[in-house]
């Protein structure tokens, strides 16, 4: 069969998602001829890779005007509209649904050989009567296939030169969506959906299928599953993805990345797929990588490096950070004690374990993977909480690093790996998003100033995706907006730090700058097992019965946890606000 396909493109980013490349690869060999038109502004190199694939034989880049129907339409008159009954069949579809999920091939056989149809789609939408509304019957637009009967039509060649470009998608709806299958219809020519929704529709409460209902869709065997409808319909996404892996062969991994790059990166629905249950078992990489550890507190070091030593079992360079000449030596002596080779690097007192990561900016930039740890204790705590949440770290992301690495190896994506939840934040209320929504403000502006180009209010989240403790396995170029940020000495607080800073900021928006930066990211397992009753119990506390203050102490060390909190809390708050007001006043 001689056909045409007029392929439809938007992505708000400028780039093209994976799940287009297999959609292109899988509908490329059904037709003749295939028109691909972007309403994006696309590099260069996107354009080259569809020609070089084969996936395209015209390219077609136009302003973002009219929504799909102008740009079909402008692929059909780049095409000529006195050419196009040339072809048994003129199909017109866009990028907004995942699929196919079966060969279309006997779909197309299916609808072609049946005579009485002159037009065909995925699915259709039944009429709506209604106070004040009103919407007739019709084929949905993001599949639709014309025959020849149709196309050669007058009526055809008039409803696409009345396409106009409106900037209101309503309208686009309103004057072309909803009206061409009736004005199609009028002129004597039929169509037939794959899910027709008329004789089934009394049945649901919405007559739009292709979102509410993926269910449906799939038991009738429709190919396509738009992708508003994981966002949507949230509540059941994670039963449509499995649904998609055991009806189809469609590889969800397409869906993963694509609803993790153009929704927002932290759907719930999504964060059982981002977990990585990394082996340990020896692998080789040909990528250089380098290890960080901040050591603050020195008798850790030795545990450090001995599990580094132990678990490792690729070649990496390992740099030491620390605050003063004193540590530098012993911390030279650790390395010649354990025959162990390393750049030991004074960074200053201030930032905790971020400045220093930051302060090896020059060093860091070679590498292709980098693991970032310090020599983590909690002092406001009994001291067997601080252990318990480092051991877990140490299960999560030093110990499994052999699997970590293979998994940055495997996928180009993946520009993140951070540690599931420590025990610690299950049993206890500290991450809500009372508190956490006050780091949001400081979040907005380190955002704004990387100028990211991606728009993202933290006002707006309720608690954050992140690694607990920065203990974090990256690629570079995934974190180097971060490192061209060039903190000054003056933004960072001195210890004692206050509850809500530039640091603790930090720690929260990692995952964020990655996923700005076009890359995925990874949670590695905890191997410890904690019943979701502890999290229900927790999380529903009810605030009438707990103490009357924001922090129940009894959690951190009663009377002496209460007093370190208003030391380091409050207290080093009241003594950064007079420097800052000091150093005002000097100026």
């Amino acid at each position: 069969m001689n056909r045409l396909l007029v392929y439809v493109h938007f992505n708000k980013y400028n780039n093209i998602s994976s799940h287009v490349y297999y959609q292109l690869e899988q509908m490329r060999p059904l037709f003749t001829k295939l028109i691909f038109v972007t309403n994006s502004q696309l590099s260069d190199k996107y354009i080259y890779d569809l020609q070089d694939k084969g996936l395209i034989d015209d390219f077609i880049q136009r302003e973002n005007a009219g929504y799909d129907f102008a740009a079909w339409k402008a692929g059909l008159i780049s095409e000529g509209m006195e050419n196009l009954s040339s072809y048994d069949s003129v199909t017109v579809m866009n990028d907004t649904c995942f699929g196919p999920l079966w060969d279309m091939e006997p779909y197309f056989q299916k609808y072609e050989a049946e005579g009485a149809i002159d037009f065909w789609g995925m699915t259709n939408h039944a009429e709506v009567k209604g106070h004040n509304l009103y919407i007739p019957e019709h084929l949905q637009s993001y599949f639709i296939s014309f025959k020849k009967s149709l196309v050669q039509a007058p009526v055809f060649k008039k409803f696409w030169k009345s396409v106009e470009s409106h900037a209101d998608v309503q309208k686009v709806i309103d004057e072309y969506e909803t009206q061409y299958t009736k004005l199609f219809q009028k002129s004597g020519f039929n169509y037939t959906a794959v899910l027709d929704t008329v004789p089934i529709h009394q049945d649901y409460f919405h007559r739009n299928f292709t979102i509410h209902y993926p269910q449906v869709l799939l038991d009738y065997k429709v190919p396509f599953i738009k992708i508003k409808t994981f966002d949507l319909s949230q509540h059941l996404s994670p039963y449509t993805l499995k649904a998609v892996e055991a009806k189809s062969d469609y590889p969800i991994s397409l869906i993963e990345s694509h609803m993790s790059q153009i929704s927002q990166p932290t759907p719930a629905y999504l964060l059982d797929r981002k977990v990585l249950a990394p082996g340990s078992e020896p692998i080789t990489t040909d990528k250089k990588v380098a290890v960080h550890l901040h050591s603050f507190y020195l008798d850790l070091v030795p545990e450090f490096l001995g599990l580094f030593k132990n678990s490792f079992a690729f070649s990496y360079d390992l740099f030491l950070t620390t605050d003063s000449d004193e540590k530098a030596k012993q911390l030279e002596a650790i390395l010649v004690d354990m025959e162990l080779s390393g750049q030991v690097v004074i960074t200053g007192k201030k930032g905790r374990d971020v400045i220093p990561m930051l302060k090896l900016k020059e060093k860091l930039a070679t590498y292709n993977y980098i693991g970032h740890f310090h020599t983590k204790k909690s002092p406001e705590y009994p001291y067997w909480v601080g252990d318990s949440w480092r051991n877990e770290l140490y299960d999560m992301l030093i110990k499994p690093a052999n699997g970590i690495i293979s998994a940055f190896d495997q996928n180009e994506e993946l520009g993140l790996v951070i540690a599931d939840i420590p025990s610690f934040f299950r049993y206890t209320k500290i991450v809500d998003p009372w508190n956490e929504t006050r780091f949001a403000p400081d979040m907005n502006e380190l955002w704004e100033r990387m100028n990211l180009g991606r728009d993202l209010d933290f006002t707006k989240m309720d608690t954050f995706i992140m690694s607990y403790g920065t203990f974090i396995w990256y690629k570079y170029d995934a974190l180097k907006p971060l490192f061209d940020l060039d903190i000054q000495d003056e933004e960072i607080p001195a210890e004692p730090l206050p509850q809500h800073t530039i640091l603790h900021s930090i720690e929260r928006i990692l995952m964020y700058i990655v996923w700005a930066k076009g890359y995925d990211y990874r949670i590695s397992k905890a191997n410890f097992y904690i019943t979701p009753f502890v999290d229900n119990k927790v999380l529903n506390v009810r605030p009438d019965l707990m103490p009357n203050t924001y922090v129940d102490f009894d959690h951190i060390g009663g009377i002496k946890g209460a007093l370190k909190y208003i030391y380091r809390g409050p207290g080093s708050a009241v003594k950064y606000i007079v420097r800052r007001l000091k150093k005002k006043l000097k100026e």
